[in-house]
């Protein structure tokens, strides 16, 4: 998945088509009341410097990244071998474009509810299967603005998982410089000699 492809995915979160979602969700009374924070192993390391999301916002993308990648992906992230929040964080930071889109896009997955999303807690204070749940019922939406916010959030949860070079370990790929990796690798392919 390449850069252009993230962003044709997260343009397609269109700035007004959230702005009325969002205002329908505040005008029906839907926001959850009192948000208090996030869950520890959610939170920004001290010292990170975000530029483009907010704490908050890390927070979602790191937890719904946690559920998009897998078991093994997700223990790399809890274990802080990887942080695709953080890689994200500084991409979109360069996008300045994106960086509405996205922040209305964490900001409708966090903290809307059913009907809009289909749960009534943050999104960051459920089960990981409640958020499984959650991720499905996007992606799996008739409304087109629920499938685009699954779309850009899986899109730019891959780039930011596998483009950091400690994800390479996870798949077995060398990268794209180590030529005695790359031929150790081909030298497991069956028949290979």
């Amino acid at each position: 998945m390449s850069e252009r492809d993230v962003a044709a995915a997260l343009g397609a979160l269109d700035r007004r088509a959230f702005l009325r979602l969002a205002g329908a969700v505040a005008a029906l009374g839907l926001t959850p009341s009192g948000c208090g924070g996030v869950p520890r192993e959610l939170a920004p390391p001290a010292g990170l410097e975000l530029r483009a999301l907010s704490p908050r916002g890390y927070a979602t993308f790191r937890a719904a990244a946690m559920r998009l990648v897998g078991h093994r992906g997700a223990e790399a992230i809890r274990s802080g071998r990887l942080d695709p929040a953080a890689a994200a964080d500084a991409w979109v930071a360069r996008l300045p474009g994106l960086r509405a889109a996205l922040g209305q896009g964490l900001w409708v997955l966090e903290f809307g509810v059913y009907p809009v999303v289909a749960k009534w807690q943050p999104f960051t204070a459920l089960a990981g299967s409640s958020q499984d749940a959650v991720l499905g019922n996007l992606m799996e939406s008739r409304w087109d603005l629920k499938r685009d916010l699954f779309k850009g959030m899986k899109s730019l949860a891959m780039l930011a998982f596998y483009a950091q070079p400690a994800s390479r370990a996870l798949i077995g790929y060398p990268g794209p410089f180590d030529r005695e990796g790359i031929a150790e690798a081909m030298s497991d392919l069956p028949g290979a000699g």
